[in-house]
């Protein structure tokens, strides 16, 4: 019987990956430029636009897309409709650049047909003034920008413009629509003598259903804070529980979690301040200034949700040890078992969305493609660092403490894991699955697999399901890239030589 289990064990990850790789998820088509292409086209547009040459300013790329535009697009059921649209106008596969140097700043956007879409130059108008305009007239300038037929440019029209004093100089503004049902982008270009210095856009659904699907999204924020509210109250409840057990079970264990959250902040800075910087940058920092700020703020950041962690173990390792739930003793037994159900549930979860999609009671948006995931510099630390924190954080909470807390008080354990699974999942946005309720649903159903092994087996086990089924999904990607890479690569190279 034992032989027959260890068996199961084994039988399980390999059709859990089967399944995963036959089911993997729909993804977009991929027209993300290169990195290095699209720099030279911002190079180009910024030396002719503004008479600036940023060729050797320091710069820091990302990928774009408009995120509220397509979840919006996706839950009325029009995506698949307008994803040509959304390619041409910028909306999905684009790229925001930032150049910097000293006090000045300009940050673009480009997408994937090489129309620049966004523009801000933060910079002096009598630097700027030292170059004569490119352009005379609203109707040349679109013509000058539009690179296809199909492109933004092109489908945009000229409805008005205007003229304001700022700071004694006269700025001329420049509006267009382009719109292409259901969606309308406007378009502002604001010009001083001549020399572009702001594109900007708002972009607009029309359709009647706009307000449903508006009130649905205030409605799943709801949820998701109630969630966090009613966790945030399970937490404070089982501290209180630790103080009166009077006991320190598991305090290395739980510094240990800790740490590994700290760590998981720590090693993505360099990444997530280059973001900081496309984003947000305020040009009259420093980059140093930026970095330093950076890094304070992730290492707090780091301290702050570690010591979280570290004490959510504590009490939930001292409630478990009352009774007698597993933390991480038989640590391998344990890994293994987490590791088989983690893809295991992989396939399952993939097989049973394939069926509902083809039933067309699920819709579900597409992930991104393999090869824009590699093309956006996303990186192995990344993906560790989302595995670990996400797994880590939820299971402390809503496994290793909530369902110790509320078995402790109902007796109830099956009770327990519901709740914890129930708040689990609504703490959960639904984004990118229509309708939500099939998403919450299956966080629900995934959060009872979880919280079973947690009671059955251990933490560690139902840790490990919860990280290698997060760190697979995310890293999939990258990882079936470029193993098409190298294997396109060494095709190549046995190609015999004519």
């Amino acid at each position: 019987m034992t032989t027959i289990i260890h068996l199961l064990w084994i039988i399980l990850p390999i059709a859990g990956t089967f399944l995963f790789y036959k089911f993997k998820p729909k993804t977009y088509e991929s027209l993300l430029l290169h990195k290095k292409e699209a720099r030279e086209l911002a190079v180009q547009f910024i030396k002719r636009y503004s008479g600036i040459d940023v060729s050797d300013w320091d710069f820091y790329a990302m990928y774009w897309y408009d995120r509220n535009t397509v979840n919006m697009l996706h839950h009325l059921g029009l995506l698949s409709k307008v994803r040509h649209i959304l390619y041409h106008w910028g909306l999905v596969e684009s790229w925001r650049i930032r150049f910097v140097r000293e006090n000045r700043s300009v940050i673009i956007g480009i997408n994937s047909n090489g129309e620049i879409t966004f523009y801000t130059a933060n910079l002096s108008k009598k630097e700027m003034a030292k170059h004569k305009g490119a352009f005379s007239s609203p109707e040349q300038l679109k013509k000058e920008l539009a690179v296809s037929d199909n492109g933004l440019w092109a489908a945009s029209q000229f409805t008005g413009a205007g003229r304001k004093e700022e700071d004694l100089e006269n700025i001329e503004t420049y509006w267009y629509i382009a719109e292409s049902q259901p969606v309308r982008m406007k378009i502002t270009v604001e010009i001083h003598n001549g020399q572009i210095f702001y594109i900007g856009s708002e972009q607009e659904i029309l359709t009647e259903d706009i307000e449903t699907a508006v009130k649905k999204e205030q409605m799943e924020s709801t949820l998701n804070m109630t969630g966090v509210l009613a966790s945030c109250l399970a937490v404070i409840a089982a501290i209180i529980i630790l103080i009166n057990l009077r006991q320190n079970a598991g305090i290395t264990a739980s510094i240990l979690l800790g740490a590994v959250l700290f760590f998981c902040n720590i090693i993505t800075i360099k990444e997530d301040i280059q973001l900081s910087i496309v984003n947000t940058y305020d040009s009259r920092l420093s980059i140093k200034t930026v970095y330093a700020l950076g890094i304070l703020s992730a290492i707090l950041a780091g301290l702050a949700t570690g010591f979280v962690v570290y004490i959510c173990s504590l009490a939930g390792h001292s409630l478990s040890n009352v009774l007698q739930i597993a933390f991480f003793d038989n640590a391998v037994w344990q890994f293994f078992v987490g590791l088989s159900v983690g893809i295991g549930c992989l396939g399952f979860f993939s097989a049973i969305f394939s069926w509902l999609e083809e039933k067309n009671w699920l819709r579900i948006s597409p992930e991104l493609s393999n090869r824009t995931i590699y093309l956006s510099g996303f990186t192995f630390k990344q993906g560790l660092s989302i595995g670990l924190q996400s797994s880590i954080a939820e299971e402390t909470v809503y496994r290793l403490l909530i369902i110790p807390t509320i078995w402790w008080l109902s007796g109830n354990w099956a009770l327990a894991i519901i709740i914890s699974s129930i708040l689990w999942a609504i703490m959960h946005q639904g984004t990118g699955f229509h309708p939500r309720w099939i998403r919450w649903i299956q966080l629900v159903i995934f959060g009872i697999i979880l919280g079973f092994f947690f009671i059955q087996f251990g933490f560690l086990s139902s840790l490990t399901i919860h990280f290698i089924y997060n760190f697979i999904l995310v890293m999939k990607p990258l990882w079936d890239y470029t193993f098409q890479k190298k294997l396109k690569a060494s095709e190549t190279f046995k190609q015999p030589s004519v």
